[in-house]
């Protein structure tokens, strides 16, 4: 070895010594990124199932999303969380959740920018929270719903099927007969003005009083056996109040 290659090669050796420390400090930063994130979600979790509503109980999933955790928590706001919450009870009604929030502030005493929310019941729990007359049912379709029930025509006890489409309006929910039939009585009776009159015209119905105050319902899919529904909210703190201060028809 000449006397000009071994400056070269001590310079080589620190040049390769220099790149291993970076490579090591930035292996160090991803496992310090992903063990934050991961503790981050669990905090999470605990603080969000601890702030649910009274009545309502289940585990939450937390997943962080957007880019590095560490300069996300630096910079006092998280870009995206998704919460998943398949085996919600309210009271005693089964529901599955999954929420996305966007702009999630690290100090949850400050508000949400905006969260979109979808809520599944099945036809059991639809059951249990919607009030029928005795002798009444709900049927859950493809896009729609189907209301059985009896009435009396000229003396004669008659049953009726009435099918309409429902959609989500803001705080409201509309409900659009498209349709009706005899299901029980004679059908040598001309029943078309009792039919007439059970189908009607469209009813609104205000659900306000049902959801957290400011939360707006953008879709409501009927499939048979579920019903699902979409929700936004916007500027909101995370907190018990929140989501039990009730809005108004």
């Amino acid at each position: 070895m000449t006397t000009q290659d071994a400056p070269r090669r001590r310079r080589l050796t620190w040049l390769w010594w220099l790149i291993g420390i970076v490579v090591v400090l930035g292996v160090l930063v991803v496992v310090a990124d992903i063990a934050g994130r991961a503790y981050a979600e669990g905090r999470v979790a605990d603080e969000i199932e601890s702030r649910l509503p009274a009545g309502v109980e289940g585990d939450v999933d937390v997943t962080i999303g957007g880019g590095s955790f560490l300069a996300q928590l630096a910079s006092g706001r998280i870009d995206q969380v998704d919460l998943d919450a398949p085996s919600l009870v309210a009271n005693g009604v089964p529901f599955s959740a999954h929420v996305t929030a966007t702009g999630v502030p690290t100090d949850l005493t400050r508000p949400v920018e905006h969260a979109t929310g979808t809520f599944a019941l099945d036809q059991a729990a639809v059951d249990s929270v919607v009030t029928l007359p005795e002798g009444a049912s709900l049927q859950l379709g493809d896009g729609t719903v189907s209301y059985d029930q009896t009435g009396e025509f000229l003396g004669i006890q008659l049953g009726y099927t009435v099918t309409g489409e429902v959609t989500a309006q803001g705080t409201s929910v509309r409900i659009e007969p498209t349709g009706a039939e005899l299901t029980q009585g004679s059908n040598a009776l001309d029943v078309s003005g009792l039919l007439d009159r059970v189908i009607g015209s469209a009813v609104t119905v205000c659900v306000a009083q049902y959801l957290p105050q400011g939360v707006s319902l953008q879709t409501l899919e009927v499939t048979p056996g579920q019903a699902s529904v979409v929700a936004t909210l916007d500027d909101f703190v995370l907190d018990e109040s929140t989501l039990s201060t009730l809005g108004t028809c």
